[in-house]
């Protein structure tokens, strides 16, 4: 009896012992948490603010500059089509990539003085154009804090009144195809084609028509080689890239559309 209640007496005094330990150890983690909290919250209060960095501003600018050959045709008749001056083109559509981004940052339409005007922070962008008048250029561009990034693109348009034509159809569709071919004089000695150009035959809108009105409905890309000129005209032979109803052509000319770009930086004034 005696031993039994010495081992219930040494059990409680062991778990007393427990407890007692237990008490004093949440007792000294309490003690430090306030002074381990309060320097770590020193440590964060005293972290710099990050310095935000001011952005810069791209502004992209799109014209066009138009020639229009008239050949002497035109002139013996009295009709006499002015150039077009440097024209602004409106509702290009502009969108600018973040470096190698896949989905672009901002997108746009140019207004009606050519221009898309943004802030960005500074980086390397990518801008592309979605229009077939500049052929889906794509520029990159550096833009600099506190600074103005001048995209400038010109679209150089000649369109080249045709005075006549022979289109060859010996299987008798109606359509001129790719194997077939359009022979077009021109009133001009000067080459019709230039590397990094593309070249259209118009069958719809007259050939004074100016770039920013005319629409791509009536155009088929073509390439053109020449078989013989004089001093004032040429033969041209045409072979269209997509097959052109022979019947719906209304007018014909030769339009070269070729995109040159310039960048430049400059601070905020």
């Amino acid at each position: 009896m005696r031993e039994s209640r010495k081992s219930q007496l040494a059990s409680s005094i062991a778990v007393l012992g427990i407890a007692l330990i237990a008490f004093f150890l949440i007792f000294a983690l309490n003690s430090l948490a306030w002074p381990v909290g309060s320097t770590v919250g020193n440590v964060i209060s005293n972290l710099p603010t990050p310095i935000k960095v001011p952005n810069g501003v791209l502004r992209v600018t799109v014209h066009s500059n138009q020639t229009i050959v008239t050949g002497s045709s035109y002139l013996n008749s009295g009709l006499v089509i002015p150039n077009p001056d440097r024209e602004p083109l409106q509702g290009i559509h502009v969108l600018v990539y973040l470096n190698a981004a896949t989905s672009p940052t901002l997108t746009n339409f140019t207004n009606s003085d050519g221009q898309v005007q943004e802030s960005l922070a500074p980086d390397a962008y990518t801008v592309k154009f979605f229009d077939w008048r500049l052929d889906n250029l794509s520029v990159s561009v550096q833009v600099s804090s506190n600074s103005i990034t001048d995209l400038n693109v010109t679209v150089n348009a000649s369109t080249y009144a045709v005075q006549s034509f022979n289109i060859a159809d010996p299987d008798s569709s109606g359509f001129a195809v790719g194997w077939e071919q359009v022979y077009a004089l021109v009133g001009t000695n000067q080459s019709v084609t230039s590397q990094g150009q593309i070249t259209f035959l118009d069958t719809v809108s007259p050939p004074s028509t100016p770039i920013n009105t005319i629409n791509q409905y009536g155009l088929t890309q073509i390439t053109v080689s020449t078989t013989s000129s004089t001093n004032d005209s040429q033969w041209l032979q045409i072979q269209v890239k997509t097959p052109m109803n022979i019947s719906s052509i209304r007018t014909m000319s030769i339009l070269t559309l070729h995109s040159v770009y310039a960048v430049k930086t400059s601070a905020f004034q």
